[in-house]
């Protein structure tokens, strides 16, 4: 009975010790990185890749990035209404005076609703990180952001895979 008792522990014991080890939020960013490297163009080499920093996102945080991308597309619309302005394409003007008259309370609501995001509850992290790719000799420098909630899932993945193409479009 002794033996059999210790033979169990023993089995546990040794059971329980291999659990394996989950690689690091580095490793895993990297991995996914270099995934996605070679998902947009195989024939490009991944030199360095490494998180310069990372920060906790809070309401706050969370509010001002979609603040800062929706003022990037208004001001994207703006100008595609000044150049139809000036080329005179008068069925284009109509579509982005619409555009720009819709946009425009948007980007007010947006920055009043900043000021009242909460700032306690965090929501996940962004890692902003730092790469080298090369191609034929040739090598460029990049920054992608990866936004992750609590249980590292990556929000906005194609942020990482606008930063890569076009990291990749100047090697060629």
């Amino acid at each position: 009975m002794k033996k059999l008792l210790s033979i169990a522990i023993f089995s546990y014991l040794l059971i329980s010790s291999c659990n394996t080890k989950t690689a690091s939020l580095p490793d895993q960013l990297k991995v996914n990185f270099l995934l996605r490297v070679n998902k947009i163009d195989s024939t490009v080499h991944l030199d360095t890749f490494r998180i310069v920093r990372a920060d906790s996102i809070d309401q706050r945080l969370e509010r001002i990035i979609d603040d800062s991308i929706y003022v990037r597309e208004f001001s994207y619309v703006q100008a595609q209404l000044a150049n139809a302005i000036k080329e005179k394409k008068i069925d284009s003007i109509g579509f982005y005076k619409g555009e720009v008259d819709y946009m425009s309370p948007q980007v007010d609501s947006l920055t009043n609703v900043i000021s009242k995001a909460d700032t306690t509850k965090k929501l996940g992290i962004v890692a902003t990180c730092s790469f080298q790719l090369s191609k034929n000799g040739a090598t460029q420098q990049g920054m992608a952001y990866y936004f992750l909630d609590k249980s590292y899932k990556v929000w906005d993945s194609e942020l990482i895979d606008t930063a890569i193409a076009t990291v990749a479009r100047r090697l060629n």
